[in-house]
């Protein structure tokens, strides 16, 4: 006679010991999502639409805008720069060149002298636009160098300075007519110097 063997019960979850670090875990998950869930509700029902460099007097862009129109007519009356780089240029093409670039940019700076001094009403656009004059003074500034290298018949591309990990015209451009800058793109760096840029 053969004796029946007994089943073990199952064990009750009661009994069953949780895994260990299981509880950590769960903690920073759910932490994890309620950091999302604040960061998404800042970002749709607390945070400005205003961009960085946006101003809060709208009355700038109004009186920006034409002086530099009148800015980019000038520079477009000047010889046609919009060839790009030479790749096998005399001196004397070198000195022409550098002679337009040059009167491009005392154009641009003149223009930008005269759209910072436009007066803004609070102290955060007075910021803005000196983040924004400094920033377009170093453009000017490596249009200069760059000038300097063709009168020295120094054959080489034409960079701009790296700021925040790019090339500093678009700090620039962010202000003049990025999706929330001021909406002024007649203002921003001219790019006939654009087939010589190597960041």
């Amino acid at each position: 006679m053969t004796t029946a063997t007994p089943l073990l019960e199952p064990s009750s979850p009661a009994q069953v010991p949780a895994p260990r670090g299981r509880a950590w875990v769960k903690v920073l998950l759910t932490l994890g999502c309620l950091t999302m869930a604040a960061m998404w509700g800042y970002y749709f029902f607390i945070a400005s639409d205003r961009g960085v460099y946006q101003l809060q007097d709208t009355t700038w862009r109004a009186k920006a805008g034409p002086i530099c129109v009148a800015a980019s007519t000038q520079r477009e009356a000047l010889a046609d720069t919009s060839g790009g780089y030479i790749t096998n240029p005399t001196q004397e093409q070198m000195l022409q060149r550098a002679d337009i670039v040059d009167q491009a940019t005392d154009i641009l700076e003149q223009m930008l002298t005269e759209i910072v001094a436009i007066p803004v009403d609070n102290d955060d656009d007075r910021s803005r636009l000196q983040v924004f004059e400094e920033n377009y003074r170093i453009v000017i500034a490596d249009r200069r160098r760059y000038t300097a290298g063709l009168r020295e018949f120094k054959l080489q591309p034409y960079t701009e300075t790296v700021v925040a990990g790019g090339p500093v015209s678009n700090v620039v451009l962010d202000f003049t007519a990025g999706v929330k800058g001021n909406d002024v793109p007649e203002c921003s760096p001219p790019g006939e110097l654009g087939g010589d840029v190597q960041a």
